[in-house]
């Protein structure tokens, strides 16, 4: 072990903090939401620490060599700090909100738990430093994570965590597929050194099971599938986190291929661009037809998905030129962040006092309520991308990159058509959000509807003074981002560009509210106001419902193309098994038949042979006294000596003596080979007899 602890405790410390927050609210859940809000003021502080020795130029990393046999690497650079810092101020916020969201809900300290484990992995993961390193984070925040989904523990709640957690495992497994594809040392070797290692190498294979992984976790299509189902029935706070970060997580992963590991091939680039434009436009689709508060903040999460995948892969396709696509990118990752935490934290304003969610039961619910109102206009205008505001800069960065590119094509002689098309799909999707956040924001804030019956407490409150200061110092970041960009979030790029070891913009400072930025800007809310007039006039006429999209990729497509491979699976198993019953059934009776055939050929073989050449020998005689050598040679002795003695009788006959000698020395002979002696001489004469052969 040697580098920096504070690395590996940042990631720890809300991990080893979560039991004792979990043990303090098992008697009553309320007393763990202020513990955890302070572990996650605890862990900002750490790393805070971090990121400003990073930020200040000095090299923080730890290794832990030997780690799960490839070894845990971790560094703190300036955009893993910079989302590092990003990640404790969204969960302090959030744990701040959470005082008020769960007050009154069940199962607060399991919520608690799971949050603060959950931060230890997105900590761990940012600053991991090989893609080993990040697998074991991104599955542990992946596992964590599935708790918020399932908070609730209804039907919904449930059918949404299990397709969550379905994404979430097969994500995983295809991840960790495509780093064992990996040439030897490359999962293990540092990011800063990747772009070396992987050089001339063809790595698309594992690429594109790691952009599987990534892209499952991000929300990319056709992987988004959790994300429209997930956040309506997770707690607010939650929904902001798996919005704003979580997804971030997959986006880091799929920036680490664009920029890295891919750096050199443009068609993965190109892979990741087009992908994105797929993701941007279906999101914004389904968010302008959805009818549920948070489920059209899922889809807009979708939407800005997309905007960011775009930018990770002109960042490949731009190459030495990718500077204002870096920017761009980098920054709209942070806006993003904190749009759905401003976003999401007002819908859980509106969801804990009214319990409704559908979007004709809420209306007109933030009318006099001229906090709630600013907090989601800031939210909603710097997400469609309005002047001044925070959005508008990263947008227009985007914008400019592929422009960029289409310059680039074609003063190399290369057609950019797609691309060409691609910028006006990016401002049409730009438009279609002004389009459902001003659909949301005209719905909550100025429609009227008495239907419903709000919760307020004895003063009218409809939030506590803790959640307000939370809410509104991070929607307060949107117009301090949006008019001081150059100082603010021209430094977010800068700081990140070592991390992709990316180009430097042409000309600094970058000119934010440029003409054709502006122009760009006009153009998309233009589009947008269009959109939202068709709207209304849809509903005037009625066709609110019938517009209304219930296409549901899972349903339609992904189920019911498991159910068939589990079906062909199933039938080709069976299949499989019936063949091999017969196959052994054949054996069986074909190897029995041989085996009988061969018995009786065997048989009669041996009857033959016992008739002809082994004849059975009539028994011999048996002997009175001894065995026949004795008998014989005794009866011949016995004759002989009666022959020297003039043909009288011996005294004594040599058959009793010759058997007794016999039988006196067999029983000796048994005894001798019993015997260990007879073992050792047989085993000198054995080596006697070596000797003598080696001697020989």
């Amino acid at each position: 072990m040697n580098g920096n602890w504070l690395l590996p405790l940042a990631a720890l410390l809300p991990m080893a903090l979560a039991p004792a927050v979990w043990a303090l609210g098992r008697r009553k859940d309320q007393r763990s939401l202020p513990a955890m809000a302070l572990g996650c003021g605890l862990e900002a502080v750490l790393v805070l620490i971090v990121a400003l020795q990073a930020f200040g130029g000095s090299a923080v990393s730890f290794e832990l060599p030997g780690f799960c046999g490839q070894g845990l690497r971790m560094q703190a650079d300036g955009f893993r700090s910079l989302y590092a810092l990003v990640a404790c101020v969204m969960w302090l916020c959030s744990g701040i909100f959470s005082r008020d969201y769960l007050a009154h809900e069940h199962a607060a300290a399991r919520y608690c738990f799971f949050t603060l484990v959950t931060l230890g992995a997105v900590v761990g993961m940012f600053f991991s430093d090989s893609l080993f390193s990040i697998f074991i984070f991104f599955e542990i925040m992946s596992l964590a994570s599935y708790p918020w989904v399932a908070h609730e523990e209804d039907p919904a709640a449930m059918r949404a965590g299990e397709t969550y957690l379905y994404i979430a495992v097969i994500g995983g497994l295809t991840m960790l597929m495509g780093i064992f594809l990996l040439p030897a040392g490359v999962a293990a070797a540092s990011l800063a050194a990747l772009p070396e290692l992987c050089a001339g190498q063809s790595l698309w294979l594992p690429a594109i099971l790691m952009l599987v992984g990534f892209g499952a976790k991000a929300g990319a299509f056709p992987l988004h599938i959790w994300l429209p189902k997930a956040h309506p029935v997770a707690p607010a706070p939650a929904s902001a986190l798996l919005s704003g970060l979580l997804t971030k997580a997959g986006v880091f992963g799929i920036l680490i291929l664009s920029t890295l590991v891919m750096r050199q091939v443009s068609g993965f680039g190109d892979l990741i661009f087009r992908l994105g434009v797929v993701t941007m436009l279906l999101g914004a689709v389904l968010a302008i037809f959805s009818l549920n508060l948070k489920r059209t903040l899922a889809c807009s999460s979708l939407s800005q998905i997309g905007f960011i995948m775009i930018g990770a892969g002109l960042c490949n396709l731009l190459g030495e030129e990718n500077g204002l696509a870096l920017y761009g990118t980098v920054e709209h990752m942070v806006n993003h962040s904190l749009f759905k935490l401003v976003l999401f934290l007002c819908a859980g304003v509106v969801a804990m006092n009214t319990h409704r969610l559908d979007l004709k039961d809420v209306q007109g619910y933030g009318r006099n309520k001229p906090f709630l109102h600013l907090c989601f206009l800031l939210g909603a205008a710097g997400i469609a991308g309005f002047p001044g505001l925070s959005g508008f800069a990263s947008k227009s960065l985007l914008h400019e990159g592929i422009v960029e590119l289409i310059a680039h094509l074609e003063g190399h002689g290369h057609a950019a058509g797609i691309y060409r098309l691609s910028e006006w799909l990016f401002l049409i999707a730009g438009g279609m959000t002004l389009c459902y956040m001003l659909k949301l924001y005209l719905c909550l804030f100025w429609m009227k509807n008495d239907t419903y019956q709000p919760q307020y407490d004895e003063k009218g409150s409809y939030l506590s003074l803790p959640a307000r200061i939370a809410l509104g110092a991070a929607a307060l970041l949107v117009p301090v981002f949006g008019l001081l960009p150059g100082e603010t979030m021209s430094r977010f790029g800068e700081v990140s560009r070592s991390f992709m070891q990316g180009a430097a913009p042409h000309h600094l400072p970058i000119h934010y509210f440029s003409g054709e930025n502006l122009k760009g800007a006009a153009i998309s809310i233009g589009i947008g106001a269009a959109l939202f007039g068709l709207l209304l006039l849809a509903r005037k006429l009625g066709l609110r419902k019938k517009l209304t999209l219930h296409f549901d990729l899972e349903d339609m497509v992904y189920r019911p193309l498991m159910g068939a491979l589990i079906a062909v699976g199933g039938a080709f198993a069976a299949c499989c098994d019936r063949l091999m019953d017969w196959l052994t059934a054949f054996l069986k009776g074909t190897g029995g038949a041989a085996a009988a055939a061969m018995d009786g050929a065997v048989d009669s073989a041996a009857a033959l042979v016992g008739r002809t050449a082994l004849k059975p020998v009539h028994e011999a005689e048996t002997v009175p006294v001894g065995n026949r050598l004795t008998y014989t040679l005794g009866r011949w002795l016995d004759g002989a000596s009666k022959v020297l003695h003039g043909g009288k009788e011996p005294k004594s006959s040599f058959v009793t003596s010759l058997a007794a000698l016999w039988e006196e020395w067999t029983a000796d002979w048994r005894q001798l080979a019993r015997s260990v002696s007879y073992g050792l001489v047989l085993f000198c004469l054995g080596l006697l007899c070596t000797l003598m052969y080696l001697l020989w």
